[in-house]
């Protein structure tokens, strides 16, 4: 990945509103307060390998979604679209945009990339539990993991080897 791009999308999420627990709606109703204009989804049936598009226009923003789109690839679409424009990206003009000419590709591949990156941050950081809905007994085996202590000192609850413990039981046949 280029670290150009990496650097700016990590800087870009940190002033995104990711709900917890995560909804594309929400997300998507933050965004549009945001930039003060609205965000339309609309679902349609959509062909040739095409996933979504957005048309800004000068009042709205709308999102076309494949209809079919399962919620996790609806998910998946609305963040790379909205990260567009989150990054200051042009959306497809309404002007552009027809049934015989077909979508143009106008973004960069640059652009594209920054959009599939900050998408794949956006959907990461909203797979993961805020710290204060993570139980402390979690949170304790969290912290274990993070000093790098071993699975075998985490079954014996004096910090001893697993094999060790086994030693102190006599089998019986």
């Amino acid at each position: 990945m280029n670290r150009k791009i990496e650097a700016e999308c990590l800087e870009a999420l940190e002033g995104l509103h990711i709900p917890d627990p995560w909804s594309a709606d929400a997300f998507l109703a933050w965004l549009a307060e945001a930039r003060r204009r609205p965000i339309i989804v609309v679902p349609w049936k959509v062909v040739g390998g095409i996933t979504g598009c957005w048309v800004e226009r000068e009042t709205a923003d709308f999102l076309v979604v494949d209809e079919k789109a399962t919620p996790l690839h609806r998910s998946h679409v609305v963040c790379h679209e909205a990260a567009h424009m989150w990054l200051g990206h042009q959306g497809h003009a309404a002007a552009e945009l027809s049934a015989q000419a077909g979508l143009p590709h106008h973004y960069s591949s640059e652009q594209e990339q920054a959009a599939e990156t900050l998408a794949a941050l956006i959907l990461e950081r909203a797979a993961l539990p805020s710290p204060s809905r993570v139980p402390d007994d979690v949170r304790r085996v969290m912290d274990t993991l993070y000093r790098g202590v071993t699975v075998d000192s985490l079954a014996d609850p004096r910090g001893g080897a697993a094999g060790r413990r086994r030693r102190w039981f006599r089998f019986t046949v």
